[in-house]
């Protein structure tokens, strides 16, 4: 199970690196207000950022939280 975390995690911090490229791309290029690319930023890589960062930052806290709604016993979960 620990060597699963750790590709999870990897796969995360490289998906994160990749859209924040994408970010930094968006801000400092002249397409930026192109609409495609306003759309994509909007509905695209700003929430998979969003996801993937909190994904890692309250990784456990998510994980038994799962846990709980998958054995159905939630109750309240401190984070």
């Amino acid at each position: 199970m620990r060597s699963r975390n750790k590709q999870i995690r990897e796969q995360l911090r490289f998906i994160h690196i990749l859209a924040s490229f994408g970010l930094g791309v968006f801000i400092y290029s002249p397409w930026r207000s192109h609409p495609a690319l306003l759309m994509a930023m909007s509905f695209g890589i700003f929430p998979l950022l969003g996801l993937t960062g909190l994904w890692m930052w309250k990784a456990p806290q998510i994980n038994q939280w799962l846990t709980q709604i998958r054995s159905g016993s939630v109750n309240e979960i401190k984070m």
